[in-house]
């Protein structure tokens, strides 16, 4: 199915036709703009492994960390209107988060993972993660695993804390209603962007396919149980993704519910110099800053070498780690767990989304979205 008339469109459609009849997706959709003009926008499947329903293009898919990059977007808009300030101590902000030596951590150092802060809260419980204000607060009182700025490991699900004190910390305002008020609402997509979904809108929901990505990579790569991977993204909760508590509540590095349109407008708005459809979300001088390279250094929780900024994953191939943001380390973007992806790449004018729910065995977007986000880069003569 598809809005858009366009061959890139229609190659697009018929390549995730192809994936869902491969076994290898169960329910996507996919929406890509290019200097400013949407050039994809498609969806095919079902809504879920016991959901008969077919996909359409309000669907709404629970997107794990893709999550990530919404919250980040937030954040630089706030910096854009001089109310965040990245070399500033988080503590400027949010004074409790000073404890236990951390009173140094700058917000950009908070924001690409080298606070040491990447445990979860034991149990793991889904009435902490309920629990904003409560897991705030006990995030603030933790000691870091490591001296802060000298490593980095993945905050998978700690930013969404980490980056909820610091914008509540800097506006009174908490992050979801920064979210719907800088972002969605302004670019009409308020009803396609949700971080913690509202009452009356569960008809809208995919349902994931597949075990924990958790589980998945232990098999694979024979992760030691004692290992940081495990410590930020643990196996054993009295929760599931799936769930509807979990999916109400604000976990803003984690249970986003977007469709690939609206990811890929937002995103729009980093590949077009702050503004699309006539709607300016920040400066144009706000896109560089955004840019900026904080560590290249292998992530003790993910274990291999990631290029981090202020709250985005950056694009660049890692030897023979293709990433599918593209080659370029300007590009800007997150990945979520199982396939989702979404990001910008300014140089080229691109913007793509990938939304999904057959779980993939992956954490940044490899298989099939790499498939779906190369062809694209390829049908548009985009070069590596």
């Amino acid at each position: 199915m598809t809005t858009t008339e366009s061959a890139i469109n229609t190659r697009v459609h018929d390549l995730i036709e192809r994936q869902i009849a491969e076994g290898k997706q169960l329910g996507v959709q996919v929406a890509a703009y290019h200097k400013g003009r949407r050039v994809v926008d498609t969806w095919a499947g079902t809504m879920g492994p016991k959901d008969d329903r077919e996909v359409g293009p309000d669907s709404l898919f629970l997107s794990f960390s893709t999550t990530k990059g919404v919250a980040a977007m937030a954040l630089h808009i706030l910096a854009d209107k001089g109310q965040i300030d990245y070399d500033a101590p988080v503590t400027k902000y949010w004074p409790e988060f000073g404890q236990k030596g951390k009173d140094r951590i700058t917000v950009a150092q908070a924001m690409s993972h080298q606070s040491g802060l990447h445990a979860v809260r034991k149990p793991h419980s889904i009435d902490f993660v309920e629990d904003f204000d409560g897991y705030c607060e006990w995030l603030a009182a933790q000691e870091p695993a490591w001296e802060p700025g000298t490593a980095t490991g993945y905050h998978a699900m700690t930013y969404a804390w980490i980056v909820g004190g610091i914008v509540r910390g800097a506006t009174g305002r908490h992050i979801k209603d920064v979210i719907r008020e800088e972002i969605a609402g302004p670019l009409g997509i308020a009803d396609e962007m949700y971080v913690g979904i509202p009452d009356g809108i569960e008809e809208r929901l995919t349902s994931l396919q597949s075990a924990p990505v958790a589980q998945g990579a232990a098999a694979a790569f024979q992760i030691p149980a004692d290992h940081d991977f495990f410590k930020a993204m643990p196996v054993e909760s009295d929760f599931t993704f799936n769930d509807m508590r979990l999916r109400k509540a604000c976990v803003p590095s984690a249970n986003g519910h977007f469709t690939a349109r609206a990811l890929a407008k937002m995103y729009a708005v980093a590949a077009n110099g702050g503004e699309i459809d006539g709607v300016r979300l920040m400066s144009k001088e706000r896109i560089p800053l955004m840019q900026r390279v904080m560590t290249e250094e292998v992530d003790r929780v993910l274990m291999m070498p990631m290029g981090k900024g202020i709250g985005f994953f950056l694009g660049g191939d890692r030897g023979p780690l293709r990433n599918v943001q593209g080659p370029r380390s300007t590009a800007l973007g997150h990945s979520g767990a199982g396939g989702s992806t979404a990001f910008a790449d300014p140089e080229m004018g691109l913007s793509v989304a990938v939304t999904l729910n057959k779980m993939q065995g992956t954490l940044q977007g490899e298989g099939p979205t790499f498939e779906i986000c190369e062809f694209i880069r390829e049908e548009l003569g985009i070069t590596r």
